[in-house]
């Protein structure tokens, strides 16, 4: 896994999905996130996406996160991002995409946030 993406599926929460990705988010291992999201879109579906262990986050990893936040969106589902590492969040807070996506502390915080919406 040294400069690839793992991500592993976590207990389900009634509608919601959780999944934890460790390693790089880039170019190489984005269609990898977006392959193992688009089964989990539609229906009302939801996801809690894990990012504390992702060690680094490229542009094209952002594209997917924007486009997984959009997918679940259009599903009637909503996407929380999890204890985001410090290479996620920097290069969130630098392209200021606060606004579009949901972003909590704790798994039980984003699970909290879905089941209050």
């Amino acid at each position: 896994m040294d400069d690839g993406l793992e991500v592993v599926r976590g207990e389900a929460h009634g509608k919601t999905v959780l999944l934890r990705a460790r390693g790089r988010l880039d170019a190489k291992t984005a269609p990898a996130l977006l392959a193992h999201t688009r089964k989990f879109v539609g229906m009302g579906r939801n996801l809690v996406l894990n990012l504390s262990e992702v060690t680094f986050l490229g542009s094209s990893g952002v594209g997917v996160l924007l486009a997984i936040a959009q997918a679940f969106q259009d599903g009637a589902g909503a996407l929380r991002l999890v204890a985001p590492s410090a290479a996620v969040v920097s290069v969130v807070r630098l392209l200021n995409l606060e606004a579009f996506l949901k972003i909590d502390a704790t798994e039980d915080a984003a699970l909290s946030a879905i089941a209050g919406r």
